[in-house]
Order: structure tokens, then sequence, then C-alpha cells
């Protein structure tokens, strides 16, 4: 993964990458119209590879189907990062929920893998890490519930101290 691109970030990157390419027939229309070739912008659009679309390539593609894909997602990160913590909407809390779900998937592929200490059980240190990561789960659609729950608004109300 990129290092000034956090998890979520790259994923939704690849995603707009992924709904950007889907615009045209096949990879091959795509790249004729641009300096790349098909597997380069298939790995665009793959999880698998950290390598992000060149934005000339973005800008030529997004001309072409007259619609800004990628650049409005890219927006979108931009001004998540801008405002303070507080000032997050339902999206942005959506958006952790799967992060701390991978995790926890993750981690639960890992401990029941029969490389790991306990085989396919659990050791007591692998329940608590289990437990841990639950939690976040927990935590993140709690505040996701919070951020939904807004009279009026879809932004947290900032406790004052």
């Amino acid at each position: 993964m990129n290092k000034g691109v956090d998890d979520m970030e790259f994923r939704l990157l690849k995603l707009a990458t992924r709904k950007l390419l889907d615009q045209f027939d096949n990879l091959r229309a795509a790249s004729d119209l641009c300096r790349v070739k098909p597997t380069n912008l298939s790995q665009y659009q793959s999880f698998e590879h950290a390598t992000c679309m060149p934005i000339d390539v973005a800008l030529t593609l997004e001309r072409a189907i007259g619609v800004p894909i990628l650049t409005e997602e890219m927006a979108r990160l931009h001004e998540s990062t801008v405002g303070p913590a507080s000032d997050r909407n339902v999206r942005d809390e959506a958006l952790d929920v799967p992060v701390a779900v991978g995790e926890l998937l993750a981690f639960v592929c890992e401990a029941t893998s029969e490389a790991s200490p306990g085989g396919e059980r659990l050791t007591e240190n692998e329940k608590r890490r289990y437990f841990e990561l639950r939690g976040r789960v927990a935590a993140e659609l709690r505040e996701l519930d919070t951020a939904v729950e807004q009279e009026g608004t879809l932004r947290r109300v900032v406790k004052s101290a």
C-alpha cells in the first residue's frame, strides 16, 4: 500500500478506479484512449496491487466519459481529512466498519489455521485478541449509530469540555 494513503482511502481509490474503468466496454477500449496497457489498468483497480492510477491517465479517461469519478472520490477523501475529527459524517463512520470487520476476519482466519499455536482451536491469548478486535467492531458500529442518530444533521455534535 502507498505510504501516504491509509487502508480505507486505498480501498476507496481502488473502488473508484474500478467504477471508472467499468464505464468502458473493456480494458482494451480504455487502454486505447490513454498511455497504459490493459494489464496496468487491471492492476490499478486491483486490491492486490499497491499502484494507483496515474493522475494523467485518470484525467484522460474521465474526460472520455465526461464524468470525474476518480477525481470526485479524491476530493471527498481530501475533504474528510481537512476538518476536525469530530466533523466526521455518516459516510466516514460507515467506512471505518469494514476495516474493523476485516481485521477481525483476518485474525480469525489466521488464528484458526492449522499452523497457528492452538491449531484450529483458539488459545487464551487468541481469545483475548478476538474480543479486543470484536470490541473495536462494536465501537465502530456505535460511532456509526451516533452519526446516523444526529438530529437534523449527519454530523457529530462536538462536545465542549
